[in-house]
């Protein structure tokens, strides 16, 4: 029994070095180059040691690299990892340093929408917009749309404040606010426009309101006027 036992578990001892080795693998291969090989950052990229599991694998899943420096812009790319691969990078890069102080990873429940809508208009939309599409700021470079975010990136983000977003604490929006707020971005990523309570109208200038439809009447009105002058000019 014992001999089954020890066979058994010196198969296993391969697959476990080898998943424990994938992260450090797949950091030296696509992260060292920038970040540094113990996560000490660069000029252009910076350190990534000190931080959280929360902030990495809201990098990682989200593709946007914060930059190392106020000058110099964030990158945005299209996710480059699985979510397996993922984990495997955010257990490596934690391995780097210990103590880091930024928030645990959020739990969301089932949350009021009504109620995040309050709490989305008066804390997000200033720069995500009211409807989650990320043109108030940057036309989306800025403030991202959340549109394809998902819940636990939306819940990651307020909680870690990634790039030039502001980190909201459990002082400003509890636990519950948090997935309440979360509940508000899913339903405006699937709501049809005409059930969207963020949709005012217009014809898809992001959906603003009656503005839009008098703007375009103002340049229909101008452009009569002009042909109607030029037309008295020649008579």
């Amino acid at each position: 029994m014992r001999c089954a036992t020890f066979a058994v578990l010196l198969c296993l001892a391969p697959t476990a070095a080898a998943a424990a080795d994938e992260g450090a693998l797949l950091y030296a291969a696509r992260c060292s180059s920038c970040h540094g090989d113990r996560g000490q950052g660069s000029e252009t990229a910076p350190p990534l040691a000190g931080k959280s599991a929360t902030d990495v694998r809201f990098m990682l899943g989200t593709g946007r690299m914060p930059a190392a420096a106020a000058g110099i812009n964030e990158i945005h790319r299209r996710p480059a990892f699985t979510p397996r691969q993922i984990e495997e990078l955010v257990r490596y890069v934690g391995s780097f340093a210990s103590g880091s102080t930024q928030p645990a990873a959020p739990r969301i429940v089932r949350g009021n929408v009504a109620r995040g809508r309050e709490l989305f208009t008066a804390n997000c939309a200033a720069c995500h917009g009211v409807t989650g599409d990320g043109a108030s700021v940057g036309y989306g470079n800025v403030a991202p749309s959340l549109h394809d975010s998902t819940p636990q990136q939306v819940a990651e983000a307020v909680r870690v404040g990634p790039g030039v977003m502001p980190q909201f604490g459990s002082d400003v929006l509890s636990d519950r606010d948090l997935s309440d707020v979360v509940a508000y971005v899913g339903f405006i990523q699937h709501a049809p426009p005409q059930r969207n309570p963020g949709d005012a109208g217009g014809i898809s200038l992001h959906h603003v309101g009656p503005v839009a439809e008098g703007f375009v009447a103002w340049l229909f009105g101008l452009g009569a006027l002009v042909l109607f002058i030029r037309k008295i000019g020649t008579t």
